[in-house]
Formats: C-alpha cells, sequence, structure tokens
C-alpha cells in the first residue's frame, strides 16, 4: 500500500500537480446482529478507497475513487488537475512544515491480530450468548437486538514531501440493546415502552468485557426506567453519567475545533488564556496513548501525533487544529487534521456514589437527545432522561423534560468531577456534577 500510494503520488507530480497529499484505505468489517435467538444481519466486507489532494498554484482540488484500477487512477488524476486550475487561489494552503511530519515512535499498541483470529462462529455465538443471559435476567425483558463486530483498518498517507507511512488499527464491540413494556399504577405514563443499552468496546478482543457484565448493565439500565415521571421545572444540582459527561464534550471538542473558530462559529473565539471553566477542569486530546480507540501514530496530513492541553484548570489553552486552520488562526498544527483522537476529561478523585450522595436534591442525567447543544453561541438545551436524587440517593426514574443551561455555564459549574473515567469511545469522561441548571418539566 505504501509504494502503491507513493505510485499515485508520483504520477500526479508528473501530470503537472505541485503539491500532492494521498489517502489510501482499506476497511475489513464483520458485523452480526441477532434478534430472538435468530440472524437479522450479518456483515463480512473488504473496501478500499483513494484520495487525492492536489495543488497548482495554492488551487486546491481533492478527488476520490473506489476504484484502484491503473485506467481509474488516471482518469482521477487528470480531473484533478483540471479542477485545480479553476478552483480559487488561497493562500493559507500548503503542505505541513516537513519538521512536523511523522509517526510518533512509541508502541501505540493499536492493532490486534489476535482479534482477526475469532472465528465468524464465535461472533455469532456471543452474540446470541448476550441475548440469551439478558432474557434470563428479567422475563419482562423484551429484546432490541445483540450484536459483535470487529474492524481492521489499514491506512496509508503519503506526500510529496516525500513522506510516506501507514499503521493498522483494530476495534472490537459487543453490544446489547433491550426494552420492557411501561405500565406503573400510579402515573399518567401507560402503555408506554423503555429501551436501553450497554456495550463494550476495545482495539482488543479479549479485553472486551463477559456477556454477563453487559446483560446485566444493560438490564439494570432498562429495568430501572420503568415507572418515569416527568420532574417539575426547577434549577438543581445535575449529575452527569460518564455518558451524557461525554455528549458533552464531544460538542466542547466541535468549539475548540480551528475550523470552527476561524469561521467564527464557536463560542470559544478569541478566548485563548482565558479561564473559561472551573478550576477542576482539565481537558486533553492525546492521540499517544496506547491501545485507545482514537490513537493514531499520524493524523491525516501525516503531522506527529501527540498531546494537546485543550483546558488546563479551567484556562482555555488551546484549540485543535490541523495545518489549514492552524495557518488561518496564525497558530501551529496540533496534529488533529482529521478529528480529535483521545479527548477526554481528566479524572478526579471522587467516586460516582459519594458525588451522588452530595447531592439533596437533584437530578442523575442518564441520557440527553435532541440538536439543542450549539457550540456556535455557547447556548445548551436538550431532551433529557434521568433518575431524581433525593437526599443524597437515587430515587425515581424522570423522563420527558428539558435541560438548559449556557457551556460556559456549565463548564465554570463544574463542582465535581468522578474517578470513573470510561474509555468506551475516542471521547471520554467521568462522572460530574454541575451545581446549577434548569428543568423544564411540569
Amino acid at each position: 500500500m505504501k509504494r502503491f500510494a507513493s505510485r499515485v503520488g508520483a504520477d500526479a507530480r508528473r501530470a503537472g500537480a505541485e503539491t500532492v497529499e494521498v489517502s489510501l484505505l482499506e476497511r475489513m468489517e464483520f458485523t452480526v446482529e441477532v434478534r430472538r435467538g435468530a440472524i437479522e444481519k450479518l456483515i463480512e466486507s473488504v473496501s478500499n478507497s483513494i484520495d487525492v489532494e492536489l495543488s497548482i498554484d495554492r488551487r486546491k482540488s481533492i478527488v476520490s475513487s473506489s476504484d484502484l484500477s491503473d485506467e481509474s487512477l488516471a482518469a482521477l488524476i487528470a480531473e484533478g488537475i483540471e479542477l485545480a486550475r479553476v478552483m480559487d487561489r488561497d493562500e493559507y494552503f500548503g503542505l505541513p512544515d516537513e519538521a512536523e511530519l511523522g509517526a510518533a515512535g512509541a508502541d501505540l499498541a493499536i492493532y490486534d491480530p489476535e482479534s482477526l483470529a475469532v472465528t465468524a462462529e464465535r461472533k455469532i455465538a456471543l452474540a446470541l450468548e448476550l441475548e440469551r443471559r439478558a432474557l434470563a435476567m428479567d422475563e419482562r425483558i423484551i429484546p432490541d437486538g445483540s450484536s459483535f463486530s470487529n474492524r481492521v483498518r489499514t491506512a496509508v498517507f503519503a506526500n510529496s514531501l516525500g513522506f510516506c507511512e501507514g499503521y493498522r488499527r483494530t476495534s472490537n464491540m459487543l453490544a446489547l440493546s433491550c426494552a420492557v413494556e411501561d405500565r406503573p399504577q400510579r402515573s399518567a405514563n401507560t402503555g408506554k415502552r423503555q429501551s436501553s443499552w450497554w456495550y463494550s468496546a476495545a482495539v482488543r478482543a479479549a479485553d472486551l468485557e463477559g456477556a454477563e457484565e453487559i446483560a446485566r448493565r444493560a438490564v439494570e439500565r432498562t429495568i430501572r426506567k420503568i415507572g418515569a415521571r416527568k420532574p417539575r421545572t426547577c434549577e438543581v444540582p445535575v449529575v452527569f453519567d460518564p455518558f451524557t459527561a461525554r455528549d458533552f464534550l464531544e460538542s466542547l471538542a466541535e468549539a475548540a475545533s480551528g475550523g470552527n473558530i476561524y469561521r467564527k462559529s464557536s463560542f470559544l473565539v478569541d478566548r485563548l488564556g482565558e479561564r473559561v471553566g472551573s478550576p477542576i477542569v482539565t481537558i486533553v486530546d492525546d492521540g499517544v496513548m496506547p491501545a485507545r480507540l482514537g490513537t493514531r501514530p499520524f493524523d491525516a496530513e501525516g503531522v506527529r501525533s501527540r498531546r494537546t492541553v485543550v483546558f488546563e484548570e479551567g484556562v482555555l489553552k488551546s484549540y485543535l487544529c490541523g495545518t489549514y486552520a492552524a495557518r488561518k488562526i496564525g497558530r501551529a498544527t496540533t496534529g488533529n487534521a482529521g478529528g480529535i483522537a483521545n479527548f477526554h476529561l481528566a479524572p478526579g478523585r471522587t467516586s460516582a456514589a459519594e458525588i451522588v450522595a452530595s447531592v439533596d436534591q437533584g437530578l442523575y442525567l442518564t441520557s440527553i437527545s435532541g440538536p439543542g447543544a450549539n457550540h456556535m453561541t455557547g447556548d445548551f438545551s436538550q431532551g433529557a432522561q434521568g433518575i431524581w436524587i433525593e437526599k443524597g440517593e437515587l430515587s425515581y426514574p424522570v423522563d420527558e423534560f428539558t435541560i438548559a443551561g449556557s457551556f460556559p455555564a456549565m463548564l465554570a459549574g463544574v463542582v465535581m468531577v468522578g474517578d470513573d473515567l470510561d474509555w468506551r469511545d475516542a471521547v471520554a469522561s467521568p462522572t460530574i456534577k454541575i451545581e446549577r441548571m434548569t428543568l423544564s418539566g411540569a
């Protein structure tokens, strides 16, 4: 693949391109979904794609194809050259500085050949076993689907400065979704079906949680929603579980993106060096953490991966930039072309149970939904579900309400950070407590 990418780059240069970047990607995927003891979907596929970004006099074009034949690639390059000649000139466009190019040197442990040795029969059996265990735990459970998937991603990047490197990454996931009929005796919310899920994801198949644990967590999360009430409209402390906190962080990552900064579409524009959050808020993007799902040796333009502190004790320290965005705002690249790596809130020293116990009356937030997290204006308003906290204990489920605030107020209002940092994704967070937010309910 490296030889192939280098050859395509050389062909583009001969055709008249001044700069060339070639991204070559191979994806191998296996996914099985089962429901009620039968296979509903089974996918086993291998796909290839190539992106060629080239420029002439700082006029850039990008062309892509899944056909890697010589005839197709010759036509692709010719199309790219033709497009580049008619594009507007962009003074900020250019390849990264050569000193920035390279692959992180340490063993990042993101490829697991043993994951590929798991047979199709074993993967199907794991998905079926997961559903069986859930059904055996509670007769009220209705199966919504159980799945096992694993993927291998092989990426190669080459450019006209002579950089040419590649890497392989594996990922595995075992997941369960289930539901329950909700017909409580003392609630207007009757004839409703509640649902929830649990999953485990890891670079190595051997690191996945067992079927028993995944089934137990999925069943517990589903059953605890029975009898949910609409809470009263109020302002109370809110405890975000690691999953809802992760959703909050994803929106923060968008706000810190260099692209949104130079487009002036972020509430963080012109705030570098300012205290934006609580002193206990430190947020990091780290592409070189071993064996994490967001780890990579280099970004989408060959820039070496690194650790970048975005917020340090509440102070905005850095935006997350690729080369182009960095030049537009007068900064240096942070190795984030193509997006974030392992974006996470640094954990504290308090357990989730202690955080809940600190709340007299408030909300334990377990789900947020809807388009109301606006990283441009900083407004935050989303549909929510959770569990009401009374005198430091989880009391009863609540749903059909909206939770609202603003990103600046939420960041400044973080008063407790848990020690339960949860790494099931490339974005991760522990439990957090925000001092006050508005609930719009009954």
